[in-house]
């Protein structure tokens, strides 16, 4: 049970790390952070219509607490990457740490770019937005950031 617990704090404390970057970077870029109620919609879509993609997030009927379960969905695929991660170290694949936290997080946006963009009705690498290479870019440091995090929390609970 205590691999659950650092995988458990790993993944909020990475998540954590995420959501206080994407803050500071409002305030230097003037950027908005991550919409979570289009992530809470979506998912409430896809258990009340079993709709994996979506034409466009945005036309789909919202639910009150949508931004709630947004929030928390984030949370729980934050938790879910740091697992991938503990399996990695254990696979003898990655080690705890910078770099290899690092290069996880650059791998890992491929999910968002071809996966969870095309999803919400955005288009594989962002290309039906009207700024898909200032978007992937975006994903792309903030998978680098939140994989640099879980390198160094699983560092951090391992003592090394």
């Amino acid at each position: 049970m205590e691999f659950l617990f650092k995988i458990i704090a790993v993944g909020v404390f990475s998540c954590v790390i995420f959501d206080i970057w994407q803050r500071i970077f409002k305030l230097l870029t003037g950027i908005p952070p991550s919409n979570w109620a289009m992530v809470g919609r979506w998912l409430l879509n896809l258990i009340k219509s079993h709709q994996i993609f979506v034409k466009n997030i945005t036309t789909v009927r919202s639910y009150d607490s949508e931004l709630k379960i947004g929030w928390l969905f984030h949370y729980f695929i934050a938790i879910l990457y740091a697992f991938v991660y503990f399996l990695l170290m254990n696979l003898g694949i990655v080690n705890p740490g910078v770099v290899d936290g690092l290069i996880f997080g650059v791998i890992s946006v491929i999910i968002p770019w071809f996966f969870f963009l095309p999803a919400l009705g955005n288009g594989i690498l962002a290309k039906k937005t009207p700024e898909p290479i200032k978007i992937c870019s975006l994903a792309l440091m903030m998978h680098s950031i939140f994989g640099t995090a879980i390198g160094i929390g699983f560092q951090i609970l391992m003592g090394q």
